[in-house]
């Protein structure tokens, strides 16, 4: 393949934001080959793909093809454009943008973490507080039963709530079916969007989507690792209903097939992605309806006492509020070199209350992903602040999830209160 065919040089001469989107998503795809973690999905026409995994690129000369692309788009006059073709344009440069600086820190670039996370993911992480976590670790230890070591508190507690394996697949039909009943009331799901359940081993993770297209997806739970009472309804609502695969059904039809914007039939890590599929929960289950339907359906499908659905729920937020914050804080010492590993390790254990084992596992999630969590914890923060609790919070949430929105339109638009 000769690439210089391909270059934003050559899309320039027509002024084609296609062929720019064309040439971005194999561009993509090349470095999802460097970088596996960097891709959660690609339903876009097969040929697409065919054609650019027959070659290998580096990431130097990726992020070459991205500056080219971007002196591309900086050369289509966006006032001559519609209010759509605005919006494309403005999205088509932050993911462009994005992606060159992605591939040349895989060529060897460094940046600073705080820098890193604003240039790939259009958020700045939260500001130093060493007493962050005080507040978390003081409602956990209101919460927990017992004296003494706090983590070993909470280790225990949540180890009592582990779903029974031969109960595990009831629990999460249920809270799949719920959190699709509930997310149907709110929004126009596209016509045949299916969602199937695989229980798998061997995977570090607790549960992911693999979007496959055509509206479906493929969520695999991992029936290695111990699951907790709290995490069902969490995964059902994040990797499906009202998250990931709701989002992707809605953009495969409302862009890739309706608008022809193929650019949006491939999935880097991005951040508002991530905060719509965390917030997504509150969306439809507010904090009492969550604890009434764990009390009512999953504790007693999972053989546990309801009486206790209140109590796990406030240790689970405490814990997840923890764990969200406290990962952006560890990968930002550890990634600029104030934390040693060591340290970063025990930071792990003793201040998100890990295990060993699930704590070194973190730690070479940081490692890999660099600032990705920021986009997990401000992600989330952003999507929370700009959809709101007004009369109109639907209409937002709606908009974050159909719209090709980036971090910085969900600030400027500020929150509807």
């Amino acid at each position: 393949m000769e690439f210089s065919t391909h270059t934003g040089e050559n899309a320039a001469d027509t002024g084609d934001m296609d062929a720019v989107a064309r040439f971005y998503v194999k561009c993509v795809l090349w470095l999802g080959a460097h970088d596996p973690s960097y891709v959660d999905a690609y339903f876009g026409p097969a040929a697409v793909r065919e054609e650019a995994l027959t070659v290998t690129v580096p990431p130097d000369r990726i992020a070459g093809y991205a500056a080219d692309l971007l002196a591309t788009l900086d050369r289509i006059d966006p006032d001559r454009l519609g209010d759509a073709g605005r919006m494309r344009h403005a999205c088509l440069q932050g993911m462009v943008r994005a992606l060159e600086v992605r591939a040349g820190l895989l060529a060897g670039k460094s940046l600073a973490f705080d820098a890193e996370a604003e240039a790939l993911f259009g958020v700045p992480p939260p500001e130093d507080d060493p007493a962050w976590y005080e507040e978390l670790h003081a409602a956990l230890d209101a919460s927990l039963p017992g004296t003494g070591d706090l983590a070993g508190r909470y280790r225990a507690f949540m180890d009592s709530f582990v779903i029974p394996p031969d109960r595990l697949e009831r629990v999460f039909a249920a809270a799949f079916a719920e959190s699709r009943r509930r997310t149907a009331e709110h929004l126009p799901l596209p016509a045949g969007e299916r969602l199937e359940v695989a229980y798998v081993t061997g995977k570090p993770w607790e549960a992911y989507n693999r979007y496959l297209g055509d509206g479906t997806s493929l969520v695999q739970v991992n029936a290695d690792l111990p699951v907790t009472i709290d995490r069902p309804l969490t995964h059902a609502c994040r990797e499906g209903y009202p998250g990931h695969h709701t989002m992707w059904t809605i953009r495969e039809a409302a862009l890739v097939r309706a608008r022809g914007w193929i650019e949006h039939s491939v999935v880097p890590l991005a951040t508002v992605a991530e905060g719509a599929a965390r917030f997504g929960e509150e969306m439809i289950f507010p904090g009492p309806e969550r604890v009434r339907f764990r009390e009512e359906v999953l504790f007693p499908l999972a053989g546990f006492d309801p009486a206790d659905a209140a109590l796990v729920d406030a240790v689970s937020t405490a814990a997840t509020d923890l764990t969200f914050s406290g990962n952006t804080r560890v990968a930002r010492g550890l990634l600029d070199g104030a934390l040693s590993r060591e340290d970063a390790c025990g930071l792990l254990r003793d201040v998100l209350l890990l295990d060993p084992e699930t704590a070194e596992a973190r730690l070479r999630v940081i490692e890999e992903l660099g600032a990705y969590p920021v986009a997990l914890s401000e992600g989330y923060r952003l999507v929370r602040d700009y959809v709101g609790d007004g009369a109109d919070r639907w209409e937002r949430f709606a908009r974050v999830l159909a719209e090709p929105v980036l971090p910085g339109d969900l600030i400027l638009n500020g929150s509807s209160g």
